[in-house]
């Protein structure tokens, strides 16, 4: 043991090892998010108490991200699957044990704080599917591509039913690009995207909500729209019912400009128009409140942590390590661009947050979690826990 340290050598030679360009950039969306998270909720009595709290979140994340590093992540290849059955298990209580909410049931309401199994689902696939794919020779054969594609549809149509669309389409993303990083064909992701599209077809008829497919049909509708038909009567009804919360979150980034009104001065955010400003649509107050040079800084950041989640992952041999570090990026990065679209009217209004700058105490926790794992494989890459690691 070194003096003072109270940690055997060789982890404190793991943590000096650890990436510090990943911490930063990890450090400072989260200081990103304390601020807007407290600028959309200050002065409001129902939601003031979001800032602490996610400060309490981030704490909490950190510490169990660093004791996260500290064993060895073949440990991880162990309980990659009794993780994933837990987080299934988890969602499948959902429908007798967790609360209506807003019309959904998605959280376990606890003493203090509540659980939402879908963000730890995203954690979950990624170990599995790592775990699944890591032998080379399994990503080019026929269960390589069915397999994989039932472990992400399981919590997939899960959180789907809850309902949650956007949750459930960050999974898709995670499938290919790991898929993808373990060596499948072409034409095997080329496959999964056509199946994966038909599924999104089929649930279009079949499992979404009715006010579900009336936000899509608002998105499909407003491609149309030109400055004369915002005058017409119709129009505006739509755009105070189905089209008002990406409507506002539009009016918000259009209206900040080049630099913004100042953090705390967003006329959408300050007089309450925008609504879910904290989670579903904090990208818009960014845009709001320090315009699009800040949105283009976050984003910038965001970039910068998906860049050297990959890098990472590039020079990692071990295949299940690599295998977690394409996941959790594609994860962060899909997440982070989807939530963008929806803040912008690119994509369908749906609720999903933004990694680390977004409230959210399981978001934050997850996301963390998964960041840390990558970390712990950056600091070790001795092993080949894969058969094919050598060739």
């Amino acid at each position: 043991m070194t003096a003072g340290e109270g940690l055997p050598t060789s982890r404190l030679a793991v943590l000096r090892r650890v990436d510090g360009w990943v911490v930063l950039c990890v450090a400072a969306l989260a200081l990103c998010g304390l601020a807007f998270i407290g600028s959309a909720t200050r002065d409001d009595p129902q939601f003031g108490t979001q800032q602490a709290r996610q400060a309490l979140f981030l704490a909490c994340g950190a510490g169990v991200g660093f004791f996260a590093l500290l064993p060895h992540y073949v440990h991880v290849v162990r309980g990659a699957w009794l993780f994933y059955g837990a987080v299934v298990l988890a969602l499948l209580g959902l429908p007798f044990f967790a609360p209506v909410i807003n019309g959904s049931q998605r959280w376990y309401a606890l003493p203090g704080f509540s659980i939402q199994p879908s963000e730890f689902a995203k954690l979950g696939v990624v170990l599995a599917l790592a775990a699944l794919l890591r032998f080379k020779s399994r990503a080019r054969t026929f269960d390589g591509l069915i397999v994989p594609m039932l472990v992400a549809a399981v919590p997939a149509l899960l959180i789907l039913r809850q309902p949650d669309l956007g949750s459930s389409l960050v999974f898709g993303p995670i499938l290919l690009a790991m898929c993808y990083a373990a060596g499948a064909p072409a034409r095997s992701v080329l496959a999964v995207v056509a199946i994966g599209a038909v599924g999104l077809v089929l649930a279009y008829l079949t499992v979404l909500h009715d006010y579900q497919r009336e936000r899509v049909s608002v998105w499909l509708q407003h491609w149309t729209w030109d400055e004369a038909d915002l005058t017409q009567t119709a129009v505006r009804d739509v755009l105070r019912d189905a089209g008002y919360q990406p409507w506002q979150a539009l009016i918000a980034l259009g209206g900040g400009g080049l630099w913004g009104h100042g953090l705390g001065n967003g006329p959408q955010n300050r007089y309450d128009f925008l609504p879910y400003r904290s989670e579903d649509y904090v990208f818009a107050v960014v845009g709001e409140e320090i315009g699009w040079v800040g949105c283009l800084v976050v984003l910038g950041l965001v970039a910068a942590l998906v860049s050297g989640l990959l890098a990472i992952a590039m020079r990692t041999r071990e295949r299940f390590g690599r295998l977690c570090c394409v996941g959790v990026a594609t994860w962060i990065g899909g997440q982070t661009l989807c939530h963008v679209a929806v803040c912008g009217w690119l994509a369908p209004a749906t609720g999903l947050p933004m990694p680390l700058l977004s409230y959210g105490g399981s978001s934050t926790l997850a996301a963390l979690l998964g960041i840390a794992l990558c970390l712990n494989v950056g600091a070790r890459r001795e092993p080949i826990l894969a058969g094919d690691g050598f060739r």
